[in-house]
């Protein structure tokens, strides 16, 4: 059989008869192209053969040759009709032989007629097929169909008298042989002699024999089965195990539209053409015998089957040619002899489609349509039913033939479309299951598995993409449908139709007949990925039954499966292959040797059917994984990642050619494994359960993971899904997964989303492994350590490794705030390496500011400083990352002070001067104070930020007031000791905002101090009065201070805090009385006063001079400087009158 090639074209619709449409397209054809019709003379003589007869020189004789021995069909062909078209079965409503449908059309006009045919039901496609009761029931051998024999005589003819006679046989008569081989005569005088030749393109084409309002499509078959190409998803399933369907045996293969009802019928109606009558049909009537309704009803049907305008009517006397007469086939049903409606046949198709559909409704189910002569009802018996405990194994040989229909039906289903019909083919193929036995069908039963679990688990699952369905698919009833649970609860297994039922017409269209029930694919993520993961489970289990059949079978037999038995063609001689048998034996060691170790270059079908089976486990696994992280339970998201690691890499084993197939797949499970090895990094309690759900294994995971394990024992990613409660391994684990998915994801060519999300992730895991590292050092430092030992160098390194490596994660995507966050945390790691060294200094006798801590601080600098670069200018910095802006300037201020406050407490005399240490330390201090300055009043660290700046101008201040003292230039002290009063002033402004009293009475001690050292070098009673006099408004700037010290409080004061005070209490209570003292000796002195200032200056100095107890609490006794502090500042004025 050879299938015609061209595009198919638009049917138009063509009314034959009165309100009846029938249009037909056809699917296949053995013969490319029709033959010219040749009329023949009056009085030829069809009794003489024509020289031409019985020759098969051409394709066209050779169809003539076979057609008048009304050649016989493989038994049951409709199955082979659905096999060549899947695509069409479960879209039409019938597939059968076109006689079945003349003989079922021709009920009600032949009360006499016989009808036995065996019903079928795939989907929405009924399968008809004539079953012989004399051949199969009659004449075999007792154990054939005796299931069906005892059913036949128990039940159907328990009341016939004479059953054997009851069943009409085939006639063989003389007569009806003579009229086939005239028949045959006829048609060989029909062709043309342009026909004879050996030229199959000889002829009128197809397309060329119906008229232009009648044309006909001729698809090639490719077309046919395939409606579209599929996507390189819909292609990784297992190969197909079957071998190709034969063919039919048909001349041509149709898809017949009649009214509503759609039908792919098998002909053999032999087509002529040529001039004026492009497409017509020849019948040969014996002019004795006039036409009747059923040779009229037959005649319109054939013509309507295959689209004919026309049919010629050559009438002969005994085997003379008389005349012919062209009849239209829309005028058929109005000759006189053969009258008939024909809407009264289009009411008896629907009838008896409406009475099949509602009543044969089982997939799987063998159903008998059966009319016995002069019965006046049809009878439908649900064989598998009535006979269901006499049919033993292998004995119903409907069973497999109908098995792997709806695998074959599913199948091509799935490849073209089928995501919208997932119910549909869940469907199809549980009852394919059903019906094969795994151990004779292991193959087809494997790839069935396989089908049933990429519906459940489909390949766009990796995206979270699990619905494809459209909302009619779950539900494909129509509404009588519909039926109650007691109705579809109670088993029909005989159905009778009366022929006055059957000729009942309703001109109002329905098709509201009951379809098969469909069951959506619905149910949570871990139930589908459960389900699926059971039928990948048997598909794995029946691919081990094969591969044992295999083992076992015996040398001679064939290894390959046959799942459906070859028909062998009437014109050619049956090969008979002798061979030696040492080839012979040669040729079975070779094949053993092929099962036992498949070649590298090309997988075998077991191998290829293994891998995707694992491959889709693996995408089960996968989405299981990530389902458990979601709701927290990592212990079973690990172990779920550890199947799909362990399938996957089994599937690269059995098929090293796939790997860059699934690299995709492996890339989100290593991106999942780093997600939860972080998450697992941060639990804190609830380790017993996790780890006990690590270990548990249900019965599907045992049997996947063993098939996984039987391939590659150790598999390369087995440190993926290691069990730990360490944070370190977690991170490092972590970080790997993700650097190994990035670095998968360039070769996969994933989206740019995709690799900016495995990036930060990267960089995160890095990110929070190396502070580990860094907090891990921190504990060896507080520890007591004296000086940096090999462990601690050995975590700053991996620290700084994992910093380096996040820093390098995010710049490649441009993340400015994570790349600043690292790089911040790179410059608090070289400060934590500083600190190490000022520890160990610290030990020294005379402590230095070493080379080291000078170094690590440097270092810290520059990232502090690199990460502002990448940051942007302060003006140009983006709102969301200010806050990190501030944060790096206030880490890198610190870093700044730290490195001055330890250069001006030790300082490195051993190496520099002490003008190049201070020279370094007001610099350092300098910048600091650039970056701690707060930009607002609303920032959160403005306090902070303000207490740095008042102790670093205090710090200045101190700076300058040391070496105002130790200078002898009148110039420089001067110089001085104005830059020291700047910074003393700024500290106080700076300490009263932040409302840090004791460092403001500090500050102000230390400005005293100052003024007290000029005073010592005054001689002139004026100058040292107003030195005086300046000394007191600073103390008397302390009150204010002091009388919040004053105020008893509930916060009790820890011991620092209390000695501090006490210090401060003792100074400021001398320097008090040091002012008392000076005035007096200045009034006595000479100083004229206005006032009488003497007696009130003697009378605050002898009470400033009141011993205190010192036991008494700290808060009286500065209540007692706060009273001295009044006097002070009760004097002020007059003093300040008196300097001028």
């Amino acid at each position: 059989m050879s299938p015609l090639k061209g595009a198919p074209q638009e049917v138009v619709p063509k009314a034959m008869g009165p309100d009846v449409r029938s249009t037909a397209v056809v699917k296949y054809t053995s013969v490319a192209t029709s033959p010219t019709f040749s009329r023949l003379q009056l009085n030829t003589n069809l009794n003489v053969p024509p020289s031409n007869w019985l020759r098969s020189s051409s394709v066209l004789e050779q169809f003539f040759r076979d057609f008048p021995r009304k050649r016989e069909h493989p038994e049951f062909s409709s199955f082979n009709m659905a096999n060549n078209f899947p695509d069409l079965t479960g879209e039409v409503d019938v597939v059968t032989d076109a006689e079945n449908i003349k003989k079922l059309l021709k009920i009600p006009f032949c009360k006499s007629s016989h009808i036995s045919m065996m019903v079928h039901r795939i989907s929405n496609t009924l399968l008809l097929d004539e079953f012989d009761i004399h051949k199969h029931l009659l004449r075999k051998e007792q154990e054939e169909w005796s299931w069906l024999r005892h059913f036949f005589y128990e039940s159907v003819a328990k009341d016939m008298e004479g059953k054997m006679k009851c069943v009409p046989r085939k006639s063989k008569s003389r007569n009806t042989l003579q009229n086939r081989s005239m028949y045959s005569k006829f048609l060989y005088h029909s062709l043309s002699a342009s026909a004879c030749e050996d030229n199959p393109v000889s002829g009128v084409s197809v397309n060329e024999l119906i008229p232009q309002n009648q044309s006909v499509s001729i698809p090639n078959a490719s077309s046919v089965t395939k409606k579209t190409a599929p996507s390189t998803e819909e292609q990784a399933v297992i190969p197909d195990p079957l071998p190709k369907p034969e063919g039919s045996g048909y001349h041509r293969e149709v898809y017949w539209t009649f009214e509503d009802i759609h039908m792919l019928i098998g002909t053999d109606l032999p087509i002529f053409g040529g001039g004026t009558h492009p497409c017509v049909s020849l019948k040969l009537r014996d002019s004795a015998t006039p036409i009747n309704v059923l040779t009229g009803l037959d005649c319109w049907l054939d013509n309507l089957m295959c689209n004919v305008p026309e049919v010629a009517m050559c009438f002969h006397l005994n085997g003379i040619v008389q005349k012919y007469e062209l009849i239209k086939t829309e005028d058929i049903p109005l000759l006189e002899d053969c009258k008939f409606d024909p809407l009264l046949v289009t009411g008896i198709a629907r009838n008896l489609l409406s009475f099949l559909k509602s009543n044969a409704t089982k997939e799987g189910h063998t159903y008998w349509l059966y009319k016995n002569v002069d019965d006046d009802v049809v009878k439908l018996y649900d064989l598998t039913i009535l006979c269901g405990d006499e049919i033993k194994e292998d004995t119903n040989p409907f069973v497999v033939p109908v098995g792997i229909l709806l695998y074959r039906v599913a199948r091509n289903l799935r490849q073209t479309g089928g995501k919208m019909k997932t119910a549909t083919i869940r469907t199809l193929l549980e009852n394919c299951l059903l019906l094969l036995n795994e151990e004779q069908h292991s193959q087809v039963c494997t790839s069935a598995n396989y089908l049933l679990s990429d519906l459940f688990v489909p390949d766009s699952s990796m995206r979270d993409v699990w619905c494809h369905e459209e909302n009619n698919d779950s539900d494909e009833d129509t509404e009588e449908s519909g039926t109650t649970s007691d109705e579809e609860s109670e088993v029909k297994t005989e159905i009778s139709l009366g022929l006055n039922d059957l000729c009942r017409i309703d001109r109002t269209v329905r098709r509201a007949w009951r379809v098969p029930r469909t069951h959506a694919i619905a149910g949570t993520v871990e139930e589908r990925c459960r389900d699926g993961l059971s039928y990948i489970r048997k598909g794995l289990d029946c691919l081990g039954k094969d591969l044992s059949n295999l083992k076992t079978k015996e040398p001679h037999k064939s290894s390959s499966i046959v799942e459906e038995q070859a028909t062998c063609n009437q014109s050619e001689a049956i090969p008979l292959h002798y061979e030696p048998l040492s080839k012979r034996e040669e040729k079975r060691n070779s094949l053993q040797v092929t099962i036992a170790m498949p070649t590298d270059t090309k997988a075998s079908w077991h191998q290829l059917s293994k891998s995707l089976l694992l491959r889709k486990g693996a995408m089960a696994y996968y989405a299981l994984a990530k389902e458990h992280m979601s709701v927290k339970k990592y212990g079973h998201a690990l172990k779920h990642v550890r199947f799909a690691l362990h399938c996957l890499d089994a599937m690269k084993k059995l098929v090293p050619s796939k790997e860059g197939e699934n690299r995709e797949l492996l890339m989100l499970i290593l991106e999942l494994a780093g997600d939860i090895h972080l998450l697992i990094s941060h639990i804190s309690r609830g380790f017993e359960e996790h780890k006990r759900d690590y270990g548990d294994m249900s019965e599907e995971d045992a049997v996947v993971l063993d098939a996984a394990q039987n391939v590659i024992p150790n598999p390369e990613y087995s440190w993926v899904y290691t069990w730990t409660l360490s944070m370190e391994q977690n991170l490092v684990h972590s970080s790997r997964c993700y650097e190994l998915a990035y670095q998968i994801g360039t070769k996969v060519k994933c989206s740019k989303d995709t690799r900016v999300s495995l990036s930060k992730r990267h960089g995160n895991s890095l990110n929070e492994l190396g502070v580990w590292y860094m907090n891990q050092a921190q504990v060896f430092l507080q520890s007591g350590a004296i000086e940096p030992s090999d462990k601690m160098k050995e975590l700053w390194e991996k620290s700084q490794t994992c910093f380096s490596s996040g820093i390098l994660a995010f710049s490649n995507i441009h993340d400015k705030a994570n790349q600043a966050l690292l790089l911040s945390n790179s410059g608090r790691l070289m400060r934590l390496c500083a600190q190490c060294y000022t520890q160990q200094a610290m030990q020294q006798a005379r402590p230095e500011f070493s080379l080291q801590e000078k170094h690590y601080y440097s270092k810290a600098v520059d990232y502090y400083q690199n990460a502002l670069i990448v940051l942007g200018p302060g003006e140009r910095t983006p709102n969301e990352l200010r806050d990190i802006r501030e944060a790096v300037k206030w880490d890198l201020s610190t870093t700044y002070f730290n490195m001055a406050m330890l250069l001006q407490d030790y300082p490195p005399h051993s190496s520099q001067t002490q003008e190049e240490v201070e020279k370094s330390v007001t610099e350092l201090m300098n910048k600091s104070l650039k970056y701690c300055v707060p930009n607002n009043k609303s920032d959160t660290n403005q306090l902070v930020q303000q207490f740095r700046a008042a102790t670093i101008n205090h710090r200045l201040a101190s700076l300058y007031h040391h070496s105002y003292i130790s200078q002898t230039n009148d110039q420089k002290k001067r110089h001085l000791r104005q830059l020291a009063d700047n910074h003393y002033d700024r500290a106080f402004r700076l300490f009263q905002q932040a409302e840090s009293h004791t460092e403001l009475l500090r500050v102000q001690l230390e400005r005293v101090a100052m003024l007290e050292a000029a005073l010592q070098g005054q001689s002139v009673a004026k100058s040292r009065l107003r030195s005086i006099s300046a000394i007191s408004g600073l103390l008397g700037s302390c009150a204010a201070s002091v009388n919040v010290l004053a105020t008893p409080t509930e916060e009790a004061l820890d011991q620092g805090e209390k000695s501090e005070e006490d210090s401060l209490s003792i100074i400021l209570e001398s320097r008090i009385q040091f002012v008392f003292l000076q005035l007096v000796k200045c009034y006595s002195s000479g100083i004229k006063s206005k006032t009488d200032m003497m007696s009130r200056l003697k009378a605050a100095y002898a009470r400033s001079l009141q011993k205190v107890d010192k036991q008494k609490c700290l808060r009286s006794r500065w209540a007692w400087i706060r009273t001295l502090l009044c006097d002070l500042q009760n004097l002020h004025d007059s003093i300040t009158k008196d300097t001028t």
